[in-house]
C-alpha cells in the first residue's frame, strides 16, 4: 500500500490545539477495549454472543513495538520542533555548525520515518497477502 502525493496531507498549517479539552489521539488498543465495551453493554442472545470475542486486555509484544516505534517518532518530531523554536525565539543568527546540525537531525527524522513507513507497507502487504491465500 504506498501513498500517492495527492493522499498526502500538509501538516505545517496544523496549529496545536489550545484547547483545555482537547485530549491526545486514541491508540489501536483504546478503539479494541471500545468496541469490547460497547459490546459487553449490549443486551446480549444467542447470535450476538456467537459474533462478539473478547478483546483480551493485554496487547501483544509486538503490537507493543509497533506503537512505540510510532511513539518514538513523535518524540523525536515534537522534541526538533522544540529545538527549532528555541533557536528561532533566540533572536541570533544560527551558526554554521547550528545548521549543520539541525540538518542532520531532520534528515535523521526523515531516515527514521521513511523505514517505518517502509516496515509498514511491507507488512500490510504480507497481511494482504495471507488473506489472499485464506480466501
Amino acid at each position: 500500500m504506498n501513498v500517492t502525493p495527492t493522499q498526502m496531507v500538509n501538516v505545517g498549517n496544523f496549529a496545536p490545539t489550545t484547547d483545555a479539552t482537547a485530549t491526545a489521539p486514541a491508540h489501536a488498543d483504546d478503539v479494541a477495549k471500545f468496541r469490547q465495551a460497547f459490546a459487553d453493554a449490549a443486551p446480549q442472545n444467542a447470535e450476538q454472543a456467537s459474533q462478539v470475542k473478547p478483546v483480551s486486555d493485554e496487547l501483544s509484544p509486538s503490537f507493543k513495538a509497533v506503537l512505540s516505534q510510532f511513539d518514538s517518532l513523535n518524540g523525536h518530531a515534537t522534541k526538533l520542533g522544540k529545538i527549532a523554536d528555541a533557536m528561532r525565539t533566540s533572536g541570533r543568527d544560527l551558526s554554521p555548525s547550528q545548521i549543520i546540525d539541525m540538518t542532520m537531525r531532520c534528515q535523521e527524522l526523515v531516515f527514521h520515518a521513511e523505514l517505518t513507513s517502509n516496515v509498514a507497507n511491507r507488512s500490510s502487504d504480507g497481511v494482504q497477502q495471507l488473506f489472499r491465500q485464506q480466501s
